[in-house]
């Protein structure tokens, strides 16, 4: 597996940064259609990598908070986007944003994350296919949109809501 800083390069390569202007604008396309979609004002990125997400939340007035494991992304944020909070663990949001993050945690760490947090909302956003370089990525827990919508209905009661800016799994459940 790549460790959490190639992991960090390989994501500014694809051009996955708070400083590209394509990826700021899928960004805030995302943030514009969940406001259009829900009322909310606190939000917790889970998984927060880079901070880009994270900075149109900001960026549009929003409580935004951060959470992120791996240390060469805090340390990005810290220096790049020092605005931003970012937490030692997860608290209760209003919306929490969780793009891209649940193929890299088992359904036990899933499961454990949602009994010490309650969002009133969910953003979801996860990758459906299996590929060949997973492992590498950290991709432990693989999910068809099927097996998510299972997943969803053992937690009834949090709505979850489509990125409309990512391609994949980003249908609304």
């Amino acid at each position: 597996m790549i460790t959490d800083k190639e992991f960090l390069e390989a994501e500014l390569k694809m051009g996955i940064s708070p400083f590209n202007q394509d990826f700021i604008n899928l960004c805030d396309a995302t943030v514009d259609a969940i406001a259009k979609e829900i009322t909310f004002e606190s939000v917790l990125d889970y998984g927060a990598g880079v901070g880009a997400y994270s900075n149109s939340f900001y960026n549009k007035g929003f409580n935004i908070v951060c959470y992120e494991y791996f240390e060469a992304h805090r340390d990005y944020m810290a220096e790049n986007l020092p605005h931003l909070v970012v937490l030692p663990k997860p608290i209760t949001t209003d919306l929490l944003v969780f793009i891209e993050v649940a193929e890299h945690m088992s359904d036990k760490e899933l499961k454990a994350l949602f009994k010490k947090i309650k969002p009133k909302n969910i953003l979801f956003s996860s990758t459906p296919n299996k590929t060949d370089g997973d492992a590498e990525w950290g991709h432990i827990n693989i999910k068809t949109e099927e097996e998510w919508k299972q997943a969803r209905k053992e937690r009834e009661g949090l709505p979850w809501y489509k990125n409309p800016g990512l391609k994949g799994q980003t249908n609304r459940f």
